[in-house]
């Protein structure tokens, strides 16, 4: 069977969910409800009987967490602090997570938004707990969630071109990975700023280590699925696998090998035992069909993809003579 037609290489399923309802669908709804719950309605919040200024309940600390408020973990991703904070982010969320659910689906999808999010609070409460001494200040919204969501997504497609709009009006052509990139060093580049000389205004306090830590999750999962390169997550990204010492004669046997690179033996060529098309399947491409079967076929790069593809062919050509 070609490799396109097996099981694995089609569309996967959990993209979607019941009805055709998408995570990406999911969670900007939650967002937004969220917002329109505690702001318009003052549900899960508490309004200044004087300012009338809401001050929204779910959001994270070292403070709530010692009270054994556990799950701020989670909430704080869905709260924000005003009209303008959510529209940035959910501009962010629009952006890439539109893009990340087409390209990973719905279950990768939730994990990098949730793992993300998890990710960035500890970065920010670390910094803000034992390096600031402040265990008390809450952290919310999804920018974590949705740095990580855009980075994961520069990983997958970096020589994407988008426009990016400079101060909301200059647009300017780059690469995704470009923009991720400079968007990472200049959160870097302020967070340190604030950290370390307290140079910044009050303005421009935000939580920039919840955003690196958000977008170095983001990068992760991306390469622990193959996209950028050899898995993060495989041992032979680590060391090299040990060798295997073969027989005088087996070695004499093998000792011409195949290249996929190259065109495929020639028809007279018959497939025998010690074929050396037999011995790449069941030594090279066996375990990138295993890897597929587990982990889907985004977990595969470009280059391995094409081996599958040629070996398939050579295989079903032999196969029919």
């Amino acid at each position: 069977m070609p490799i396109h037609e097996r099981d694995y290489m089609r569309e996967d399923p959990a993209r979607h969910g019941p009805r055709g309802v998408t995570a990406f669908q999911i969670f900007l709804g939650l967002n937004i409800a969220v917002f329109v719950m505690q702001y318009v309605f003052v549900i899960g919040a508490i309004q200044h009987p004087v300012s009338g200024k809401v001050f929204p309940f779910g959001g994270v600390s070292m403070h709530e967490l010692a009270q054994g408020k556990i799950w701020t973990l989670f909430t704080y991703m869905f709260v924000h602090g005003s009209l303008g904070h959510l529209a940035l982010n959910m501009l962010l969320l629009l952006f890439a997570g539109r893009a990340v659910q087409q390209r990973f689906g719905s279950r990768h999808f939730t994990l990098i938004y949730l793992l993300s999010g998890l990710v960035g609070a500890a970065a920010e409460m670390t910094v803000n707990g034992y390096v600031r001494g402040d265990m008390i200040t809450s952290l919310v919204g999804a920018s974590a969630s949705t740095f990580g969501l855009l980075m994961a997504l520069a990983v997958a497609m970096p020589d994407e071109e988008i426009t990016a709009l400079v101060y909301f009006i200059i647009p300017v052509r780059l690469r995704l990975w470009t923009l991720a990139k400079g968007l990472f060093v200049i959160q870097l580049i302020f967070g340190l700023a604030g950290l370390l000389f307290d140079v910044l205004p009050e303005g421009m306090e935000i939580a920039y280590f919840a955003h690196l830590g958000g977008a170095a999750m983001g990068w992760f999962y991306a390469r622990s699925l193959g996209y950028g390169g050899r898995p993060l997550t495989y041992a032979s990204q680590w060391q090299p696998p040990p060798a295997v010492r073969r027989p005088a004669m087996a070695r004499a046997r093998t000792r011409r090998s195949v290249d996929l690179e190259t065109e495929p033996p020639t028809a007279d060529a018959p497939l025998k035992p010690s074929d050396p098309v037999r011995s790449l399947m069941e030594e090279v491409i066996n375990p990138l069909l295993d890897k597929m079967n587990q982990h889907g076929k985004n977990s595969l790069t470009e280059d391995e993809l094409r081996a599958l593809e040629r070996a398939s062919r050579e295989v079903n050509r032999r196969s029919q003579r």
